[in-house]
C-alpha cells in the first residue's frame, strides 16, 4: 500500500533553534514556524522532520505519518495536541464528570468518549423518582439521564455498577460517555438523586493526529498519522 507523505520548508525563528520530532506553530510572517508557547496551542503547521538554527530552514511534516516526541504516557489511537512549549505532545484530554461518593461505594468517573471542548457541554443527570421505578436511560440533547430503580418506597435500588453496566450497554449514551469506579468505590452503593457537568475536555481543533503506536515515558518518539 502506498505511503504519501508532505514536507514543507520553514525558516526558523525562535533564538535556540528547534530540533526534530518537535511539533511546531506558525510564526510572525508566512513561511515562518516556531515552537509553541502553551499546550495545546493551534495554528498547528506539523512536526519538524530535522533540527535546525534559527533563520535556517527546517522541513515539516505537514501531512502523512510524523515522528514526535511524547511529554508522558500516550496510548495508540489517542488524539494527541501540544503538550508544552518544547513542541512536545500529549493525549488530548477528554471531559470527565463524578458522581456519588467512594465511601458511599457510589462513587463514579465518568468520561467523553470524544475528546475536545465539546465533551464539557455533556451533563449527566441521575434521577431518583416514584415508586416501583425501572432502571432506564435516556439522552436527549447533551445530558444523558439515568432514571434509577426504585423500591416500593420510592428508594434507589440501582448500584453504582449498574448504571456504569447501562451506560455500556445503552446504544445513544455509549456512544457518548463511559463510567468506571472512582477511587476505592467498589460499585456496590446505590446512586443518588444528582446531577454533575463535564469540564476539562480540551479544544478539539487542537488536536491534530493520531498515536499509531504508544508512548510510556516522556521522551518517547512515536508515529503520529496527522490530520491537519
Amino acid at each position: 500500500m502506498a505511503s504519501y507523505v508532505l514536507d514543507k520548508a520553514y525558516r526558523v525563528t525562535d533564538s535556540g533553534g528547534v530540533i526534530a520530532n518537535r511539533a511546531v506553530v506558525q510564526g510572525v510572517q508566512p513561511g515562518e514556524c516556531k515552537l509553541p508557547t502553551a499546550a495545546n496551542e493551534g495554528a498547528i503547521l506539523g512536526a519538524t522532520v530535522h533540527g535546525a538554527s534559527q533563520d535556517q530552514s527546517v522541513a515539516v511534516r505537514k501531512l502523512g505519518i510524523a515522528s514526535l516526541t511524547a511529554a508522558g504516557a500516550v496510548s495508540a489511537g489517542d488524539a494527541v495536541c501540544i503538550a508544552d512549549n518544547q513542541g512536545r505532545i500529549k493525549a488530548a484530554a477528554k471531559a470527565k464528570a463524578e458522581t456519588g461518593v467512594e465511601g458511599n461505594n457510589n462513587a463514579i468517573t465518568w468520561t467523553a468518549k470524544k475528546c475536545g471542548g465539546s465533551g464539557n457541554a455533556l451533563i449527566v443527570d441521575i434521577v431518583v423518582s416514584g415508586n416501583n421505578t425501572p432502571l432506564s436511560i435516556a439522552v436527549a440533547g447533551n445530558t444523558i439521564t439515568i432514571n434509577s430503580a426504585t423500591d416500593g418506597g420510592g428508594i434507589a435500588t440501582t448500584t453504582a455498577a449498574q448504571a456504569i453496566a447501562a451506560i455500556a450497554a445503552h446504544a445513544n449514551a455509549s456512544v457518548l460517555i463511559s463510567g468506571a469506579n472512582k477511587g476505592t468505590s467498589s460499585g456496590a452503593g446505590v446512586l443518588a438523586d444528582e446531577t454533575a457537568s463535564f469540564s476539562g475536555g480540551e479544544l478539539g481543533d487542537n488536536a491534530f493526529g493520531f498515536a499509531e503506536e504508544s508512548a510510556s515515558a516522556s521522551g518517547d518518539i512515536i508515529d503520529v498519522f496527522l490530520s491537519l
